[in-house]
């Protein structure tokens, strides 16, 4: 039998019907950046060779979403492994950048990825000076260079193709392009990429949807398939951007580009609620409910607490440190008998949160770092209940979401990848930049914009990323990949997702479960938990949170997009995938 990526909407696709592998397997947001992964496991490459295929095909199926002009993140754990390696491509500010350089509206609405106060022009979210230097080509080059079997030009090449070629724009692109059309056709190059002749590219109908075809960017990959990453970084496509940008008044300069770096990190796992003040407890992290009836249905908060830990590998300076705090924070409250539910998710979510916003930045190492310990989550858990706690607080505002891609890859050895990398906001800065055809990021939302904050703009520092990557061990030698697309709500939707899966829920079980996103009084409620249980939006209300009961749909984005791959212990890979969007699973032929 062939190998193959299937992909669909709702119920639709092989993870859907539950297919498993056993030499391998890789998801993506999209079947055809998932059957470029699975065409490297049948060539006999590596996880990492899945999983870097597949993210440059992503970049080219999905450019508004990721692709070579913004970050990557990478998670990688050989088998048996007690530790496993990070391989981290922030984007960064550039060497111009002052923490004063965007202008504030006075009495402004909240804006951005975290709600800060909003900038004049939004000069931080669209156009040249919202763009940081690029880090994705840097990390997924260092990665295939480390781990990697297969030469480089094998990796890129279903990318090229995809872009030389074009492809199909489906209707989850489509919607991306409308959405964001009235933005996209300030900026020339943009407008001719994706609304030719001043419409939005069709995704299918009653017929195939238009073809995106991209020359220039199937050239710029041509030659980091070539001359890897100093191709990219101290090449035409470094001076193109570099020159483009410093025309328009952006800050980018070919300087930024020739001294970025990946980094390279040895980490061990962060034990969820396992030690509290040098006692050992048998702990368990959660409330989150399994599924009942099948995929599609089911409630918060029923799960039983399972016996043994769990155990999280991820970058740190990322959204993995607040989903690990929120873990930490269920697991100590189930331990002081506080009960499981939506309404200790919604106090979990907004607390972590709020520690988030006030204390993390992205040095490392960091006294931020004991966010995440169950010695931290235990004095918050007994402030709660010595009621000295305030309860949720205002939040900065509305979270930004639709934005960001997630692939994972394991492969015939055992070796486990999870990758996520954005462009940051839909369509990054709006900007294509004409000469080489890549969308450029705007990696300056992920800063304050006001000066003095502890993630304020400073010259090449690396923004406050919402990306979660992890990998997971859980009770008798269960393992699993998993993060998500969505904004600041990647953070969320990983932590209930870890917590189900832990708890006994298969992955695709706890991927479809219904969820909720809480940050200050806000909680966002899945409507198919409210109609499962009409006690739970009034239980949400009586603990002082404001309830928005919403219906996600193939074009929302309330409660992130995500996928991953896990197995019990003996047993074998199967997929967890996000059925309401455009998925994809490759399997490499046995």
């Amino acid at each position: 039998m062939p190998g193959r990526a299937d992909g669909g909407g709702v119920g639709g696709g092989w993870a859907g019907g539950g297919r498993v592998g056993g030499g391998g397997l890789v998801t993506a947001p999209d079947p055809r950046a998932a059957e470029a992964g699975a065409a490297m496991l049948r060539a006999g490459g590596s996880a990492v060779d899945a999983a870097v295929a597949t993210a440059f095909a992503t970049g080219v199926v999905e450019p508004f979403m990721s692709g070579v002009g913004g970050g990557a993140w990478l998670v990688i754990r050989e088998p048996g492994a007690p530790t496993a390696t990070t391989v981290s491509g922030p984007i960064r500010a550039p060497a111009l950048a002052t923490p004063e350089m965007f202008p504030l509206v006075p009495s402004g609405p909240g804006t951005g990825l975290y709600g800060w106060p909003a900038v004049r022009d939004d000069a931080n979210i669209v156009g040249p000076l919202s763009v940081g230097v690029p880090g994705a080509v840097a990390a997924l080059c260092h990665a295939h260079a480390r781990f990697g079997r297969l030469p480089l030009a094998q990796v890129l090449a279903p990318a090229i193709e995809l872009a030389e070629d074009g492809h199909e724009t489906n209707w989850f692109a489509s919607a991306a392009i409308c959405t964001d059309a009235r933005t996209l056709r300030r900026f020339r190059s943009s407008a001719e990429l994706f609304l030719p002749d001043g419409l939005p590219l069709r995704g299918p109908s009653m017929g195939p949807g238009d073809r995106l075809v991209q020359p220039r960017l199937a050239r710029v990959l041509r030659e980091i398939a070539a001359g890897g990453p100093d191709a990219f970084y101290r090449g035409r496509a470094a001076r193109a951007i570099a020159s483009t940008l410093a025309a328009a008044g952006g800050l980018l300069r070919e300087a930024d580009f020739a001294g970025y770096q990946a980094e390279e990190r040895q980490i061990a796992p962060i034990e969820i609620g396992t030690i509290v003040a040098g006692a050992t407890v048998a702990g368990a992290v959660g409330a989150g409910g399994i599924v009942t009836g099948g995929i599609g249905t089911g409630t918060l908060g029923t799960g039983a607490l399972g016996a043994g830990g769990l155990r999280l590998y991820g970058p740190a300076a990322t959204g993995v440190i607040t989903v690990a705090e929120a873990l930490q924070l269920v697991a100590a409250a189930r331990r002081r008998g506080l009960p499981p539910g939506p309404a200790l998710w919604a106090r979990v979510l907004s607390h972590a949160m709020d520690d988030r916003l006030r204390e993390v930045t992205t040095d490392e190492p960091a006294p931020w770092t004991r966010l995440a310990t169950a010695e931290y989550a235990a004095e918050v858990v007994d402030g709660w209940l010595a009621g000295r706690d305030p309860g949720p607080r205002e939040a900065g505002g509305p979270p930004k979401a639709g934005c960001t891609s997630h692939m994972s890859a394991v492969d015939g050895d055992g070796m486990t990848v999870a990758l996520t990398q954005t462009v940051l906001d839909l369509f990054g800065s709006r900007i294509v930049e004409p000469g080489t055809g890549i969308l450029l990021n705007d990696g300056m939302m992920y800063f304050d914009p006001r000066p003095g904050q502890v993630t304020s703009v400073a010259p090449g520092a690396a923004g406050l990323s919402a990306v979660s990557p992890l990998i997971l061990e859980g009770p008798g030698g269960a393992e699993a990949t998993l993060g998500a697309s969505g904004g600041r709500r990647i953070i969320s939707a990983v932590a209930q997702i870890a917590a189900r899966w832990h708890d006994g829920a298969d992955l695709q079980e706890a991927v479809s479960a219904p969820r909720l996103h809480a940050e200050g009084r806000r909680v966002w409620l899945d409507r198919r938990a409210a109609a499962a249980d009409e006690r739970t939006a009034g239980e949400l209300a009586a603990a002082g949170f404001d309830v928005q009961i919403v219906a996600e749909e193939p074009t929302t984005w309330h409660f992130a997009r995500p996928n991953g791959i896990a197995r019990r212990a003996g047993g074998r890979w199967a997929a967890g995938v996000d059925l309401m969007k455009p998925y994809g699973v490759g399997v490499p032929t046995p």
